[in-house]
């Protein structure tokens, strides 16, 4: 999947979305297909989220992240993720998902996985086996 102007359009609006001072947006797809998008809340928990931070030795981080966020709103099955984050100019920042959700995006058997970079541009995450 190439991340084309569309979907950074697309991710650009979710992250503007987030009451979070951090405005990070994610987009999950099947098949090239958008199937569900979602933004970080700071100040809201869940426990797949307290779980995995336990899990990852970082208990600290227990605010939804816009990844875990998606993972649990999807009822399907998705093979890629876009993740971004956006600073106080609008301009994409380094959105590299944390230990946490590298966990939870591992879990749910997500192959593909982009975030921006401070350069605006994309790159892939390579997960474990």
């Amino acid at each position: 999947m190439k991340i084309n102007s569309r979907i950074e359009d697309q991710v650009k609006s979710v992250a503007l979305s987030s009451t979070s001072r951090r405005r990070v947006g994610c987009l999950l797809f099947r098949k090239s297909r958008l199937v569900v998008s979602a933004s970080n809340m700071e100040g809201k928990t869940h426990p797949f989220q307290s779980r995995l931070s336990c899990k990852a030795g970082e208990p600290y981080r227990r605010s939804l992240h816009a990844e875990i966020r998606a993972l649990l709103k999807a009822k399907e099955f998705c093979d890629t993720l876009v993740v971004g984050r956006l600073d106080k100019s609008g301009k994409f920042r380094l959105s590299k998902p944390c230990r946490v959700c590298q966990l939870a995006i591992a879990e749910y058997g997500v192959k593909n996985v982009y975030f921006s970079t401070n350069d605006g541009l994309w790159e892939t995450l390579e997960l474990p086996a």
